[in-house]
Protein backbone atom coordinates (compact mmCIF):
# COMPACT_ATOMS: atom_id res chain seq x y z
CA UNK A 1 0.00 0.00 0.00
CA UNK A 2 3.18 2.21 0.78
CA UNK A 3 4.24 2.39 -2.69
CA UNK A 4 1.11 1.96 -4.60
CA UNK A 5 0.49 5.64 -2.23
CA UNK A 6 3.75 6.82 -3.49
CA UNK A 7 3.10 5.83 -7.13
CA UNK A 8 -0.54 7.73 -7.26
CA UNK A 9 1.75 11.05 -4.96
CA UNK A 10 4.30 10.99 -7.99
CA UNK A 11 1.98 10.39 -10.74
CA UNK A 12 -0.09 13.35 -9.53
CA UNK A 13 2.86 15.53 -9.35
CA UNK A 14 4.84 14.62 -12.68
CA UNK A 15 2.05 13.74 -14.82
CA UNK A 16 -0.91 15.42 -13.67
CA UNK A 17 -2.56 11.50 -13.57
CA UNK A 18 -6.77 11.70 -13.63
CA UNK A 19 -7.60 11.56 -10.28
CA UNK A 20 -10.12 9.06 -10.40
CA UNK A 21 -7.76 6.57 -11.13
CA UNK A 22 -5.74 7.40 -7.76
CA UNK A 23 -9.23 6.71 -5.79
CA UNK A 24 -10.14 3.69 -7.58
CA UNK A 25 -6.91 2.06 -7.47
CA UNK A 26 -6.85 3.34 -3.39
CA UNK A 27 -10.32 2.11 -2.77
CA UNK A 28 -9.05 -1.68 -4.45
CA UNK A 29 -6.27 -1.23 -2.16
CA UNK A 30 -8.22 -0.64 1.20
CA UNK A 31 -8.20 -3.94 2.41
CA UNK A 32 -4.25 -4.45 2.65
CA UNK A 33 -3.49 -1.64 5.40
CA UNK A 34 -4.06 1.52 4.00
CA UNK A 35 -1.70 4.56 5.11
CA UNK A 36 -2.96 7.96 5.40
CA UNK A 37 -5.67 8.54 2.77
CA UNK A 38 -7.68 10.69 4.46
CA UNK A 39 -5.07 11.94 7.25
CA UNK A 40 -1.89 12.66 5.35
CA UNK A 41 -1.58 16.32 6.28
CA UNK A 42 -2.78 15.78 9.81
CA UNK A 43 -0.71 18.26 11.90
CA UNK A 44 -1.57 17.47 15.59
CA UNK A 45 -3.42 14.52 15.90
CA UNK A 46 -6.46 17.02 15.29
CA UNK A 47 -5.14 17.97 12.11
CA UNK A 48 -5.99 14.82 10.78
CA UNK A 49 -9.40 16.12 10.67
CA UNK A 50 -8.87 18.66 8.47
CA UNK A 51 -6.36 16.60 5.99
CA UNK A 52 -9.62 14.56 5.61
CA UNK A 53 -10.39 17.91 2.49
CA UNK A 54 -7.57 15.88 0.49
CA UNK A 55 -9.07 13.83 -1.69
CA UNK A 56 -12.23 15.68 -2.23
CA UNK A 57 -10.71 19.10 -2.67
CA UNK A 58 -8.09 17.42 -5.25
CA UNK A 59 -11.21 17.07 -7.23
CA UNK A 60 -13.85 18.67 -9.58
CA UNK A 61 -17.37 17.83 -8.42
CA UNK A 62 -17.45 16.12 -11.81
CA UNK A 63 -14.75 13.74 -11.13
CA UNK A 64 -16.17 11.97 -8.06
CA UNK A 65 -16.93 8.86 -9.94
CA UNK A 66 -15.77 6.53 -7.47
CA UNK A 67 -17.94 7.95 -4.70
CA UNK A 68 -20.94 8.06 -6.61
CA UNK A 69 -22.41 5.22 -5.32
CA UNK A 70 -21.62 5.83 -1.91
CA UNK A 71 -24.48 5.41 1.15
CA UNK A 72 -25.52 8.18 2.93
CA UNK A 73 -23.01 9.34 6.06
CA UNK A 74 -23.62 9.13 9.42
CA UNK A 75 -22.01 11.12 11.83
CA UNK A 76 -18.66 9.69 13.53
CA UNK A 77 -16.90 9.53 16.46
CA UNK A 78 -13.36 9.48 15.68
CA UNK A 79 -10.74 9.83 19.01
CA UNK A 80 -7.53 12.17 17.37
CA UNK A 81 -4.29 11.27 18.62
CA UNK A 82 -1.08 12.94 18.35
CA UNK A 83 1.88 10.43 19.28
CA UNK A 84 5.72 11.28 20.28
CA UNK A 85 8.81 9.05 18.64
CA UNK A 86 8.09 6.61 21.74
CA UNK A 87 4.28 6.37 21.18
CA UNK A 88 3.21 7.78 24.23
CA UNK A 89 0.33 10.30 23.54
CA UNK A 90 0.94 13.99 23.56
CA UNK A 91 -2.38 14.76 22.32
CA UNK A 92 -6.01 13.97 22.19
CA UNK A 93 -9.23 14.95 21.19
CA UNK A 94 -12.84 13.18 20.73
CA UNK A 95 -13.80 14.79 17.21
CA UNK A 96 -17.55 14.18 16.06
CA UNK A 97 -17.60 14.44 12.32
CA UNK A 98 -20.99 15.43 11.22
CA UNK A 99 -22.12 13.89 7.64
CA UNK A 100 -21.81 17.45 6.23
CA UNK A 101 -18.03 17.16 7.16
CA UNK A 102 -18.27 19.60 10.53
CA UNK A 103 -16.55 18.47 13.44
CA UNK A 104 -16.80 19.46 16.91
CA UNK A 105 -13.62 18.43 18.80
CA UNK A 106 -12.89 17.99 22.34
CA UNK A 107 -9.75 17.89 23.17
CA UNK A 108 -8.61 15.63 26.38
CA UNK A 109 -6.16 16.22 28.45
CA UNK A 110 -2.95 13.78 28.14
CA UNK A 111 -2.50 13.45 32.29
CA UNK A 112 -6.29 12.37 32.59
CA UNK A 113 -6.36 9.26 34.90
CA UNK A 114 -8.32 6.00 33.63
CA UNK A 115 -10.65 5.46 35.80
CA UNK A 116 -9.89 4.65 39.78
CA UNK A 117 -6.66 3.34 38.02
CA UNK A 118 -3.04 5.29 38.56
CA UNK A 119 -2.89 4.80 34.70
CA UNK A 120 -3.10 7.97 32.77
CA UNK A 121 -4.19 8.18 28.99
CA UNK A 122 -0.55 9.25 28.20
CA UNK A 123 0.59 5.49 27.79
CA UNK A 124 -2.52 3.60 27.16
CA UNK A 125 -2.47 3.81 23.07
CA UNK A 126 1.35 2.21 23.36
CA UNK A 127 0.17 -0.61 25.59
CA UNK A 128 -2.99 -1.13 23.14
CA UNK A 129 -4.81 1.28 21.31
CA UNK A 130 -8.53 -0.37 22.31
CA UNK A 131 -7.62 0.59 26.44
CA UNK A 132 -7.20 3.70 25.05
CA UNK A 133 -10.41 3.95 23.32
CA UNK A 134 -11.97 2.18 26.17
CA UNK A 135 -11.05 4.76 28.65
CA UNK A 136 -12.15 7.63 26.62
CA UNK A 137 -15.38 5.77 26.25
CA UNK A 138 -15.71 5.38 29.82
CA UNK A 139 -15.50 9.30 30.87
CA UNK A 140 -16.95 10.43 27.69
CA UNK A 141 -19.68 8.19 27.78
CA UNK A 142 -19.99 8.41 24.06
CA UNK A 143 -18.96 5.59 21.38
CA UNK A 144 -15.45 5.72 19.95
CA UNK A 145 -16.20 4.83 16.26
CA UNK A 146 -12.74 4.99 15.19
CA UNK A 147 -9.05 6.47 16.00
CA UNK A 148 -6.21 7.61 14.28
CA UNK A 149 -2.78 8.57 15.31
CA UNK A 150 0.05 10.87 13.85
CA UNK A 151 3.28 11.73 14.63
CA UNK A 152 3.38 15.54 16.40
CA UNK A 153 7.08 15.43 14.69
CA UNK A 154 5.73 15.61 11.40
CA UNK A 155 3.99 19.00 11.87
CA UNK A 156 6.77 21.44 11.41
CA UNK A 157 7.15 20.15 7.78
CA UNK A 158 3.35 20.47 7.22
CA UNK A 159 3.45 24.08 8.56
CA UNK A 160 6.37 25.11 6.19
CA UNK A 161 4.22 23.22 3.52
CA UNK A 162 1.23 26.06 3.72
CA UNK A 163 3.45 28.97 3.99
CA UNK A 164 3.67 29.04 7.66
CA UNK A 165 0.73 28.83 10.21
CA UNK A 166 -0.80 32.04 12.32
CA UNK A 167 -1.17 31.92 15.81
CA UNK A 168 -1.67 34.47 18.86
CA UNK A 169 0.23 34.40 21.95
CA UNK A 170 -1.40 36.63 25.15
CA UNK A 171 2.08 37.15 26.71
CA UNK A 172 5.83 36.53 25.19
CA UNK A 173 6.81 32.61 26.78
CA UNK A 174 10.31 30.88 26.60
CA UNK A 175 11.01 27.37 27.90
CA UNK A 176 14.27 25.57 27.89
CA UNK A 177 13.23 22.50 27.79
CA UNK A 178 11.20 22.10 24.64
CA UNK A 179 13.19 25.17 23.16
CA UNK A 180 9.90 27.30 22.79
CA UNK A 181 10.71 31.39 22.88
CA UNK A 182 8.05 33.09 21.55
CA UNK A 183 6.37 36.97 21.76
CA UNK A 184 3.46 37.77 22.37
CA UNK A 185 1.09 38.86 19.61
CA UNK A 186 0.32 37.49 16.12
CA UNK A 187 2.96 35.62 14.54
CA UNK A 188 3.76 32.98 12.08
CA UNK A 189 5.12 29.32 12.88
CA UNK A 190 6.90 26.86 10.48
CA UNK A 191 10.15 24.48 10.82
CA UNK A 192 11.04 23.67 13.58
CA UNK A 193 9.10 26.60 15.78
CA UNK A 194 5.93 25.03 15.55
CA UNK A 195 6.62 21.63 17.42
CA UNK A 196 8.33 23.50 20.86
CA UNK A 197 5.45 25.97 20.26
CA UNK A 198 2.60 22.77 20.90
CA UNK A 199 4.46 20.48 23.17
CA UNK A 200 5.62 23.65 25.78
CA UNK A 201 3.79 23.45 28.85
CA UNK A 202 5.96 24.24 31.55
CA UNK A 203 6.21 28.36 31.89
CA UNK A 204 2.82 28.79 31.67
CA UNK A 205 0.25 29.62 33.74
CA UNK A 206 -1.92 26.49 33.24
CA UNK A 207 0.42 23.90 32.25
CA UNK A 208 -0.41 21.08 30.23
CA UNK A 209 -4.40 22.76 30.24
CA UNK A 210 -2.78 25.50 28.03
CA UNK A 211 -0.61 23.32 25.83
CA UNK A 212 -4.26 21.94 25.32
CA UNK A 213 -5.45 25.10 24.06
CA UNK A 214 -2.45 26.08 21.98
CA UNK A 215 -3.08 23.07 20.13
CA UNK A 216 -6.76 23.59 19.20
CA UNK A 217 -5.36 27.22 17.74
CA UNK A 218 -3.10 25.76 15.36
CA UNK A 219 -5.04 23.14 14.18
CA UNK A 220 -8.20 26.14 13.83
CA UNK A 221 -5.56 28.08 11.51
CA UNK A 222 -4.08 25.54 9.85
CA UNK A 223 -7.06 24.54 8.83
CA UNK A 224 -7.75 27.56 6.58
CA UNK A 225 -4.51 27.01 4.82
CA UNK A 226 -4.95 23.41 3.08
CA UNK A 227 -6.52 24.06 -0.36
CA UNK A 228 -6.72 21.36 -3.97
CA UNK A 229 -3.39 23.60 -4.74
CA UNK A 230 -0.84 21.99 -1.80
CA UNK A 231 -3.07 18.99 -0.68
CA UNK A 232 -1.03 16.19 -2.49
CA UNK A 233 2.36 17.77 -0.56
CA UNK A 234 0.41 17.67 2.28
CA UNK A 235 -0.16 14.39 1.98
CA UNK A 236 3.52 13.12 1.43
CA UNK A 237 4.55 15.05 4.39
CA UNK A 238 3.10 12.91 6.72
CA UNK A 239 1.63 9.25 4.82
CA UNK A 240 3.83 7.36 6.18
CA UNK A 241 3.60 8.41 10.45
CA UNK A 242 0.04 7.70 10.36
CA UNK A 243 -1.94 4.90 11.89
CA UNK A 244 -5.93 3.87 12.27
CA UNK A 245 -8.20 0.87 12.91
CA UNK A 246 -8.61 -1.48 10.70
CA UNK A 247 -12.39 -1.43 10.69
CA UNK A 248 -12.32 2.01 9.02
CA UNK A 249 -12.47 2.50 5.35
CA UNK A 250 -11.57 6.10 5.35
CA UNK A 251 -12.28 6.46 1.33
CA UNK A 252 -15.95 6.30 1.81
CA UNK A 253 -15.50 8.27 5.14
CA UNK A 254 -13.79 10.99 3.10
CA UNK A 255 -17.06 11.20 0.95
CA UNK A 256 -18.62 13.48 3.37
CA UNK A 257 -16.19 16.51 2.71
CA UNK A 258 -16.47 18.49 0.31
CA UNK A 259 -14.53 21.95 0.96
CA UNK A 260 -12.54 23.36 4.05
CA UNK A 261 -13.44 21.09 7.29
CA UNK A 262 -15.40 23.75 9.85
CA UNK A 263 -13.59 22.81 12.92
CA UNK A 264 -15.17 23.91 16.75
CA UNK A 265 -12.88 23.41 19.71
CA UNK A 266 -13.57 22.88 23.35
CA UNK A 267 -11.61 21.45 26.28
CA UNK A 268 -12.60 18.75 28.52
CA UNK A 269 -13.31 20.52 31.83
CA UNK A 270 -10.95 18.72 34.65
CA UNK A 271 -10.32 20.19 37.49
CA UNK A 272 -7.28 20.84 39.75
CA UNK A 273 -4.08 18.20 39.55
CA UNK A 274 -4.05 15.08 42.01
CA UNK A 275 -1.38 12.97 43.04
CA UNK A 276 -1.56 9.15 42.61
CA UNK A 277 1.39 6.71 43.32
CA UNK A 278 3.76 9.93 43.32
CA UNK A 279 2.40 11.05 39.91
CA UNK A 280 0.35 14.18 38.94
CA UNK A 281 -2.62 14.00 36.56
CA UNK A 282 -6.63 14.95 36.52
CA UNK A 283 -9.45 13.16 37.79
CA UNK A 284 -12.38 15.04 36.47
CA UNK A 285 -15.99 14.16 37.82
CA UNK A 286 -17.30 11.52 35.45
CA UNK A 287 -20.90 13.24 35.88
CA UNK A 288 -19.36 16.59 34.62
CA UNK A 289 -17.40 15.15 31.92
CA UNK A 290 -20.25 13.18 30.23
CA UNK A 291 -23.01 16.54 30.73
CA UNK A 292 -20.46 18.29 29.18
CA UNK A 293 -19.51 16.36 26.52
CA UNK A 294 -23.11 15.72 25.70
CA UNK A 295 -23.75 19.30 25.23
CA UNK A 296 -20.91 20.21 23.62
CA UNK A 297 -22.02 17.14 20.52
CA UNK A 298 -25.50 18.59 20.47
CA UNK A 299 -24.35 21.99 19.48
CA UNK A 300 -25.16 23.89 23.20
CA UNK A 301 -21.91 24.27 24.61
CA UNK A 302 -19.65 27.19 24.16
CA UNK A 303 -16.42 27.17 21.73
CA UNK A 304 -12.96 28.69 22.80
CA UNK A 305 -11.85 31.47 21.04
CA UNK A 306 -8.74 34.26 21.10
CA UNK A 307 -4.86 34.32 22.16
CA UNK A 308 -3.45 31.52 23.93
CA UNK A 309 -1.44 31.36 26.83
Amino acid sequence: MNDLIRQAIAAEAEERVDSRTVLANLHKAKNRKPMGLIFGVATLTVAAAAAAVIIPTTLKKTETAPLANAPAQEAQNVLLIGTDDERLTDALLFARFEADGSATMISLPRDVYAGSSGERFTGLFREDPRKLTAAVENLTGAKVDHYAAVQMSDFGRVATAVGGVEVCLANAVTDPRTGASFPAGKQVLSGDQVLPFLRQRMNLPHGDLDRVKRQQAFLASFAKKITKDNAMELFQQVSRSVEYDDGWDPLLFSARFQGPVQVRTSTLPVGEAVVRNGVHGFAPDPAQAKKFVEEQLSGKGTAETGCVN
